[in-house]
């Protein structure tokens, strides 16, 4: 063994740190420097370069147990390591609040300008997360562009990966020419169903010339907003592809020939479906999906993952039952002509939501005219929902709009359908304003959510909804009167009650009007508490299994892991699923790395989502 201080300066660690900085340095030549010595037999580069080979990739996870176990690691070299590592982890953390925002496709071109000068052609994907805010830059494939060598996992994987809200695609044109080709159509059309089944949408897809770029967001919102583009958000809303399409496509009004002569815009809308564009009425609004509303335990990125188990064990079925919905984007996942959705949950604020989204066929009256009507109402007086949440979970002016909405919708609503869209629209409008890190436990003790208040009309699909049914009940009444192919149970994990999380959104809309207590002004819930969230919830599930009438039972249930904090740990183990659901049938457990909300900006990156499926005897 060759001791440190018998080698050259120029070889050891501290001094090439000195003399040439860090980055001349390994990864073990830097860790040498943190442990300072070596053991008997082995110096501390080798000691540094045997650590880094054995864990890898997984060396920022390492923990004072692993690193302990290695002889020369002490507990006091160990902790000095990962204090390192959790210190590294949080300053990245903070500097990613500051991180490129990503507000129109010019912010794009400033990221991507070295493509213009490519003799190649490339494709380049932009992944973002939730805050528009750039994660990471990645070139995907160099060569020509064909929809048959760009699968979607090239360029999807690296999104899920790092926990993406979305993507941007840009790709260059070496010849200069910025119009999209039939290819570049083709490619972009399979990129955008992709990504909606998937749930993390492309935002835009950009080609590059060598003096101008074609964006066909900017193409599009320029059309339909008398050319006033106004980015990848407006009102508060991310505006993806998909989402713009499926807007044209259902509320067209004229022919994309009389509007925009633009030969690769005509030709897209001609080759993938959408032969009409939204031109903006008077009375017309911007419109939100069932998915766009912040929910704990949200399963909307974990759709493809669902339905690929569904497909793959569960083969053709007819009836769909979602028997703890939430927001229900699980159910409208399935909705179909040839699927009925039986949709249900205790809270009557997301009741409202699914009956507007999966429970209704028609609607007979202008509901464009009472959304602008209610956003134009003003509200200058006080009233139940101001003098309660006002400058707390809402800026003053919110709460009093809020407050008035709620009340002209009951005067003004056509008929329970119409009530039941308003107040949705209301809620999810709320939602969206509210002073909080996304639920209703607390709000934030400084006022820094001041955009103002303003409803959308929700883009729903009535042709799917003619079979389906939407209950508002206790899920183990409910699972006595009816039957089904598939049973997909997501019950809550924890001893957390989501009407305690929610009671605000109940509060407005059962509109009763109760006294509300304590620093987070909550009514009286004691009629909405779940039994999932009880110490008996293992024998509310056994119970519910017991009663199942059905072919195959899905269960989503985490690995909540063992928390300093009782009400975080979960309430039925593992071993408690798999015996009830065995002795209803055969059972495999589906698993899937997932980054999960908690609360305020708490991650649980080891998250690990399960399903746990059951072939019913």
């Amino acid at each position: 063994m060759t001791k440190i201080k018998d080698k050259p300066k120029s070889d050891r660690p501290r001094e090439k740190f000195i003399k040439n900085g860090p980055e001349t340095l390994s990864k073990s030549d830097l860790l040498a420097i943190m442990i300072g010595n070596g053991i008997k037999g082995k110096n501390v580069q080798e000691l540094s370069s045997n650590i880094i080979k054995k864990f890898g990739g997984k060396f920022l996870d390492v923990t004072v147990e692993e690193l302990t176990a290695i002889n020369g690691i002490g507990t006091a070299k160990a902790l000095q390591i990962v204090s390192a590592i959790s210190l590294f982890k949080r300053l990245y953390d903070e500097v990613r609040q500051k991180d490129i925002v990503i507000q129109d496709y010019k912010n794009v071109l400033s990221l991507t300008y070295d493509l213009r000068d490519k003799k190649k052609e490339y494709l380049v994907c932009l992944y973002i997360n939730a805050r528009n805010a750039l994660i990471k830059k990645e070139v995907i494939s160099i060569g020509t562009l064909d929809k048959s060598l760009i699968h979607p996992r090239e360029v999807f994987n690296p999104g899920i990966n790092l926990n993406a809200s979305s993507i941007i695609v840009v790709h260059n044109h070496p010849s200069g020419n910025p119009e999209p080709s039939a290819e570049d159509e083709k490619v972009m059309e399979r990129l955008i169903k992709a990504g909606e089944l998937i749930g993390i949408p492309i935002l835009d897809f950009i080609i590059i010339g060598d003096k101008d770029c074609y964006s066909f967001h900017k193409k599009i919102k320029d059309c339909e907003s008398n050319n006033t583009y106004g980015g990848y958000v407006a009102d508060g809303e991310q505006l993806n592809l998909f989402d713009i399409f499926e807007n044209q496509k259902k509320y067209s009004s004229i022919n994309t020939d009389s509007v925009n002569k633009d030969k690769g815009y005509n030709n897209l809308h001609r080759k993938i479906g959408f032969a009409n564009i939204l031109t903006k009425s008077n009375n017309s609004s911007a419109y939100f999906r069932l998915h766009n509303r912040r929910y704990l335990g949200n399963k909307y990125k974990l759709l493809g993952f669902i339905e690929d188990i569904i497909s793959e064990k569960c083969g053709i079925i007819e009836s769909f039952c979602d028997i703890f919905a939430g927001t229900g984007v699980v159910g409208e996942r399935f909705n179909s002509h040839e699927i009925q959705i039986i949709s249900n949950d205790i809270l009557f604020s997301n009741y409202i939501c699914l009956k507007a989204f999966l429970g209704m066929n028609t609607i007979k009256t202008d509901l464009y005219e009472k959304i602008d009507y209610l956003n134009n109402l003003n509200a200058e007086d006080d009233n139940y929902f101001s003098l309660n949440f006002g400058n707390t979970y809402f800026s003053l002016a919110n709460a009093r709009k809020i407050g008035m909405i709620r009340e002209e919708i009951d005067k003004i609503a056509f008929n329970e359908d119409e009530k039941n869209i308003l107040l949705c629209s209301l809620i999810y409008a709320t939602d969206k304003v509210a002073n909080t890190v996304g639920h209703y436990d607390a709000f934030r003790k400084n006022m820094d959510t001041m955009q103002s208040l303003k409803l959308l009309t929700p883009y729903i699909n009535f042709s799917n909804n003619d079979n389906n049914v939407i209950y508002k009940s206790d899920a183990n009444i409910l699972i006595r009167n009816i039957s089904c192919d598939v049973l997909y149970i997501d019950p809550p994990y924890n001893s957390r009650q989501y009407s305690d999380a929610y009671h605000l959104l109940e509060n407005l809309a059962e509109w009763k009007k109760p006294k509300v207590e304590g620093v987070a002004k909550k009514m009286d819930r004691s009629h909405i508490k779940s039994l999932y969230c009880l110490k008996n919830a293992g024998l509310a599930f056994e119970d519910l299994i017991i009663n199942a009438d059905c072919k195959h039972i899905l269960v989503s249930y985490n690995n909540t892991k063992e928390s300093k904090d009782e009400r975080s740990n979960a309430r039925i183990s593992d071993d408690k699923i798999i015996q009830t659901l065995e002795n209803k049938g055969s059972v495999e457990i589906f698993e899937k790395k997932f980054k999960a909300f908690s609360t305020g900006k708490s991650f649980d990156t080891g998250n690990i989502e399960r399903i746990f499926y059951c072939k019913v005897k």
